[in-house]
């Protein structure tokens, strides 16, 4: 059984971050891995609250550096200056937040359940890692927490459009009963269906995966496997050896991600932190707690099952489902 720990102060970080082998990080150039933000989403983790974690960190003697990767889709970060110039107008910068500032595109061949992922150099080298993780609800996915933190985050762009690609739908014509439901279910607009034709348009789909799950008749299926299943390979491939510490974040909770420039509204009120070194325990605990607060909300907003990803985790031993919960 792995330990959570949950507190509502921030004053309390420091003993929340000691309940774990922080004396290990001595030394230790550590890459603190977040999400600096997309343009006009307004619910990324906040500088003041990263520079808090930094302070902690370097109080223990590492050595910290803030780390993400670019991305798969057209903006400002995908490519490292323009992820680099969106950061520091977020507030994430040497200056404001007392360490170096890495944005990462080059990556480390692992292989996991007979698929390769390629993960971030910075992160392959690393031998002790902190995330801090902003949990909202997926549009895709269900859930951004810590395993999405390194599980899309944490590999490289071209790896993540073959997750996206080999998480896409098979169509099988014989059968189909043209029933429209895999169209009703889509949250992209991806498939259309007439009466007697099904459509789909590759460029508007993202690869959730809601379709497959929707299809009664096993008219859809994936080119490879379900999204939320690649992206706990690719957590494992992450992180796998690796000693990190996990902060999850659960306040401005909105209905979708971090990435999303249109993130709508705040969906659950603010719970409180948590802090935990296994990434399936952290995001279980997250998903109960919010739950607790306003039950099955992630599900309804998203139409997409949350806690597939704790399953697929705790199935390939990326961690456990069991945890203990210490308030502080």
């Amino acid at each position: 059984m792995s330990k959570v720990v949950f507190f509502t102060d921030l004053n309390k970080l420091r003993d929340a971050m000691s309940n774990f082998n922080m004396e290990g990080f001595a030394g230790k150039k550590t890459p603190v891995k977040l999400h600096m933000g997309e343009m006009k989403n307004p619910y990324y983790p906040p500088a003041d609250f990263v520079k808090m974690v930094v302070d902690e960190i370097k109080g223990f003697d590492a050595e910290p550096f803030l780390f993400d990767t670019t991305v798969a889709y057209p903006g400002l970060r995908s490519t490292k200056k323009g992820y680099e110039k969106l950061a520091s107008m977020h507030g994430f910068s040497k200056k404001k937040i007392g360490c170096d500032v890495v944005v990462g595109d080059t990556g480390v061949p692992v292989t996991v359940e007979n698929r390769v992922f390629d993960v971030a150099t910075q992160l392959f080298e690393s031998t002790h890692i902190v995330a801090i993780s902003h949990v909202k609800g997926h549009i895709q996915t269900g859930l951004g927490g810590a395993i999405k933190n390194f599980g899309m985050g944490g590999v490289t762009r071209e790896t993540k459009k073959r997750m996206h690609h080999g998480s896409r739908p098979v169509y099988n014509k014989d059968a189909c009963t043209y029933c429209g439901v895999c169209a009703e279910m889509c949250p992209f607009d991806a498939i259309k269906v007439t009466k007697d034709k099904w459509s789909f348009s590759e460029r508007a789909c993202f690869g959730c995966g809601v379709c497959v799950d929707s299809c009664k008749n096993k008219a859809i299926k994936y080119v490879d496997t379900g999204l939320q299943y690649l992206l706990v390979l690719a957590a494992y491939a992450c992180l796998d050896g690796k000693n990190v510490l996990y902060v999850n974040e659960l306040r401005r909770i909105a209905g979708s991600c971090d990435c999303d420039p249109f993130p709508g509204p705040i969906i659950v009120p603010d719970v409180g932190f948590l802090v935990s070194t296994d990434p399936v325990a952290i995001d279980k605990a997250s998903l109960d707690l919010i739950n607790d607060v306003k039950e099955n909300v992630f599900q309804k907003e998203t139409g997409v099952d949350p806690f597939k990803q704790i399953k697929y985790g705790e199935e390939i031993g990326l961690g456990s489902s069991s945890y203990e919960l210490i308030e502080l």
